[in-house]
């Protein structure tokens, strides 16, 4: 397994698939996941000592592994969006009952001190990007 080793952007097919310069040579599975990355990311400052102690990637996107070639493979986005039928009429079972929303769970933060960081990027997804492999299957 490769850890942190970082891949490219070589194609976008469209709105929902990309191709990584990966593949199965290069020990990449079926399901492994990648961040694309923006160029730009934010620094993390230690407030005792004001050094800057690293900086955080910002994300464009999260995209999982649906096709692998031998050194290529095609990418497509992950996201859905879950939200709780409005017309849903009782007394009739169809599959959008099952449609919920999650939420996840907020951390007790002071909001004076929120900064950023760790965010998505807005910036759209081009040729180029870096790649960097998150996790693997095992």
């Amino acid at each position: 397994m490769m850890k942190n080793r970082e891949f490219k952007i070589v194609k976008i097919l469209d709105e929902y698939n990309v191709v990584i310069n990966a593949g199965i040579n290069q020990d990449i599975k079926q399901g492994d996941q990648f961040q694309i990355l923006d160029k730009e990311g934010s620094d993390v400052i230690d407030p005792d000592t004001k050094e800057i102690i690293g900086t955080l990637d910002l994300i464009k996107a999260t995209v999982e592994v649906t096709e692998l070639h031998e050194k290529m493979c095609i990418c497509s986005s992950q996201s859905s969006i879950k939200m709780n039928n409005p017309f849903k009429i009782t007394g009739i079972n169809s599959i959008t009952d099952s449609f919920s929303f999650s939420e996840q769970e907020k951390l007790n933060v002071d909001l004076t001190q929120v900064t950023g960081g760790k965010r998505k990027s807005n910036k759209k997804i081009q040729l180029g990007d870096v790649a960097r492999l998150l996790k693997t299957k095992q």
